[in-house]
């Protein structure tokens, strides 16, 4: 099988779509099914981001550069791959709350709440109002893909850290 050389960014700008569109898929099949606020199927999106920046880093060491790479490489590629998902996923984020499901911003805020009620019973309503103040100006389309695209790069660097001691594969001679 003949390698072919390829850019890291090409490589990450590639896998990182795809593993984008996996990640939107996956929100959109969470809301239709009525799954978003689930917190036993919330860590799905890391896997389905883990998957992408390991497959990513494999197929590049693989079919691009002889089955050998280091761990910088690995890394490099990992995290650019989980970076390119981390802006798709934040942008489809602020999208989806600001155009798809704006009353989902409603519910969040009632929970948010809620909890604060729950966790806090004697909170004051002065208290009370200032926390929900604060809470409603970062509930926002905005603030919300921006919160998942640093949720998701923050995971990526984890991941692409971790991933590349498995993944690197050093010269023999």
């Amino acid at each position: 099988m003949e390698n072919t050389r390829q850019s890291v960014f090409k490589q990450a700008l590639s896998f990182g779509l795809g593993t984008g569109l996996a990640l939107i898929a996956l929100s959109l099949l969470f809301f239709v099914f009525d799954l978003t606020g689930n917190k036993t199927f919330g860590f799905l999106g890391y896997i389905v981001l883990l998957g992408g920046i390991v497959f990513s880093a494999i197929n590049y060491r693989d079919k691009h550069l002889g089955g050998i790479i280091s761990y910088g490489q690995s890394f490099s590629v990992g995290f650019y791959t989980g970076a390119v998902a981390a802006i798709l996923s934040g942008i489809f984020t602020y999208f989806f709350f600001r155009d798809i499901a704006p009353d989902m911003i409603d519910t969040m805020i009632r929970d948010a709440e809620d909890n604060m009620l729950r966790s806090k019973p004697d909170i004051t309503d002065e208290e009370l109002e200032l926390a929900m103040l604060y809470t409603k100006k970062f509930i926002t389309p905005g603030w919300l893909g921006i919160i998942g695209f640093f949720s998701y790069a923050f995971f990526s660097l984890i991941f692409a850290l971790i991933a590349g001691i498995f993944i690197k594969k050093e010269s023999s001679f």
